[in-house]
C-alpha cells in the first residue's frame, strides 16, 4: 500500500456585598409571557417593532412564531414575514447600546475582571453569566429570561454518552468530546483565576460548570461576528432567526443619523413573501459543525462532508523522497480532503497520484499529477480512496439501509429523542457521502478497466 488513509468529519473552532435576586426576570412564567416581556424591553428601548407604520417610517416587516418548524423537525421560535419583503430591505435595526460584547463586559465588570488578553468567548461567558446572576436587576433580564436551556439547544458536546453513543464511527464523536474537555479546561482556568478569587460577586452557587456550559452553548449556538465593529456579539431578537445554508442575508454595523450611536442592521437577501420565515445562514457548514455548535442537523445539506485523510505510508520504498517533494510545495505528509454527496477535489486525486507513485513511474518532479501518471498509478489513487469509504462505513454499528428505514418509520422515529433524531441523520447523511463516492470511484475504475482493454486491443 503506497497511502495510508483516515475519515472523519469536518468540526471548532458590581459592587461586593450586594444581594442577587435568585433567577432571571419572568422565571416559572408562560413562554408567551417572557417572549412579550422580550419586545416590551426592546421596545422600550427605541427598537421599532410595531405592525403599524408612522410618519417616516415603515411598520417593522417581522413577527415573532413561537413555534417554527425546519426538516419536520422543531426550530423553536423564529421571524415570520408581516408582508412582502423586498431584497435589500432593512428588516431588523437594533441599538448596539442593547448588545453583549467583551467591550461591554469590561465595562460592566472592569477591566481587572475582563482584561484585554481574555479571549471573546471566556469574556462573554462571563459576562452572560453575571447578568444571568443578577435575576431581573439586570439590563438585559427580559432576553436572557428567553433563551432556551443547554439540552434544548442539544449542541453534541453538551450530549450525555448515551445519546454519544449513536454516533459511533462519526468522527463528530471525538470532536464533541474534545471541546467538552475544552471547555471543562476553560472554566477551571477562568475559576481559578476570576471567580474564587471574588466569592462575594461570583457566588460559587450562581457560577458552576453547568452554567458555564451553559453560557458556551448560547455563544457558540447564537453568537454573532459583526465584522465592521471586528467584535463578537449577542444580539437580542437578532438570534432568533434560524439557520439556511442558502441564504445570503448579512448584518452589518451602521451609524444612526444624527447620532454618535451606531446600530446593528440586517438586510434581506431575497424578496420574501407573507409569512415566509425570514433566515440567515450560520455559515457553510457541514452537519458535524451544526450539531457541535448549533445542536441541529439539515437533511438537505450541500456543505455537508466526510473528510479523507490520507498521506504516505512509512512502508513506502519512495518515502523520503516524496516527503521532500511534498515539503518543496508547501505539503505535509499527510492530508485531510473532504467529500461532498455531489463530488470529491481534483486536488485529492492529485496528493495520491503522487503517493501512490512507484519506481517504475519515473522522476517525481517530471509528472504533471493534474493528469492521469499511468494506468496503475490512477487504480492505485481510486483503490485508496475506496479502501477509505469502505473503512469508515464498517466503523457504523448501523448501515445507511437501516438507518433510511428507521428515518422512514414515522411513528417510531418521532418517538426517539430529538438528540437521537439528529444522530440517526448526521450518520445516514455521512454514509450516503461515503457510498455515494464508492460508486463514483467504481465508476472511474470501470472506465480505467475500459481503457486498459482498448488499449490492448489497439496493440498499444
Amino acid at each position: 500500500m503506497m497511502a495510508v488513509v483516515g475519515l472523519r468529519a469536518g468540526c471548532w473552532h458590581g459592587a461586593a456585598g450586594v444581594t442577587r435576586a435568585a433567577a432571571p426576570r419572568c422565571q416559572g412564567f408562560s413562554p408567551v409571557v417572557k417572549e412579550r416581556a422580550l419586545l416590551d424591553w426592546l421596545e422600550e428601548n427605541d427598537v421599532y417593532l410595531s405592525a403599524q407604520s408612522t410618519w417616516g417610517r415603515p411598520a417593522h416587516p417581522m413577527r415573532v412564531e413561537a413555534d417554527t418548524v425546519e426538516d419536520f423537525e422543531p426550530s423553536g421560535r423564529g421571524l415570520i414575514a408581516r408582508k412582502q419583503i423586498l431584497q435589500g430591505e432593512p428588516v431588523l435595526q437594533l441599538n448596539t447600546k442593547l448588545i453583549m460584547t467583551k467591550e461591554r463586559a469590561q465595562q460592566e465588570l472592569g477591566k481587572s475582571i475582563v482584561p484585554d488578553s481574555m479571549g471573546e468567548y471566556i469574556a462573554l461567558a462571563l459576562f452572560l453569566m453575571y447578568e444571568r446572576s443578577l435575576g431581573e436587576r439586570s439590563f438585559w433580564s427580559a432576553y436572557i429570561s428567553l433563551l432556551p436551556t443547554t439540552e434544548e439547544v442539544g449542541t453534541s458536546f453538551t450530549w450525555p454518552e448515551e445519546d454519544l453513543a449513536l454516533l459511533e464511527g462519526s468522527s463528530v464523536v471525538a470532536s464533541s468530546n474534545s471541546l467538552a474537555a475544552k471547555v471543562r479546561r476553560e472554566y477551571e482556568t477562568l475559576k481559578e483565576d476570576v471567580l474564587d478569587k471574588d466569592p462575594v460577586r461570583f457566588p460559587p452557587e450562581e457560577f458552576p460548570f453547568e452554567r458555564f456550559e451553559w453560557a458556551m452553548s448560547m455563544l457558540f449556538s447564537r453568537a454573532i461576528n459583526l465584522r465592521e465593529a471586528d467584535c463578537l456579539a449577542l444580539v437580542p431578537y437578532a438570534d432568533l432567526l434560524n439557520h439556511s445554508p442558502y441564504s445570503q442575508s448579512y448584518f452589518t454595523t451602521n451609524k444612526i443619523t444624527f447620532t454618535k450611536e451606531k446600530e446593528v442592521v440586517l438586510y434581506a437577501d431575497r424578496t420574501y413573501s407573507r409569512d415566509d420565515q425570514v433566515l440567515i445562514s450560520y455559515g457553510q457548514k457541514s452537519n458535524a459543525e451544526l450539531l457541535l455548535l448549533y445542536g441541529f442537523v439539515v437533511d438537505r445539506n450541500l456543505f455537508d462532508e466526510v473528510e479523507l485523510s490520507v498521506g504516505l505510508s512509512p512502508e513506502d520504498e519512495r518515502y523520503e523522497e516524496k516527503n521532500d517533494f511534498l515539503a518543496q510545495q508547501g505539503l505535509g505528509p499527510r492530508i485531510a480532503f473532504p467529500l461532498l454527496i455531489d463530488r470529491y477535489s481534483s486536488e485529492l486525486m492529485q496528493y495520491l497520484r503522487l503517493c501512490c507513485v512507484t519506481s517504475k513511474d519515473g522522476p517525481l518532479d517530471e509528472m504533471a499529477y493534474n493528469e492521469r501518471v499511468s494506468q496503475a498509478n490512477e487504480r492505485a489513487a481510486l483503490g485508496v480512496v475506496l479502501d477509505g469509504c469502505y473503512d469508515a462505513l464498517d466503523a457504523y454499528p448501523q448501515t445507511e439501509e437501516e438507518d433510511a428505514a428507521l428515518m422512514e418509520n414515522g411513528r417510531l422515529f418521532v418517538s426517539l429523542s430529538r438528540n437521537q433524531r439528529m444522530a440517526v441523520k448526521l450518520r445516514r447523511n455521512e454514509k450516503r457521502i461515503l457510498l455515494r463516492t464508492l460508486r463514483v470511484c467504481e465508476a472511474a475504475l470501470q472506465e480505467e478497466e475500459r481503457m486498459g482493454v482498448a488499449s490492448v486491443g489497439q496493440g498499444v
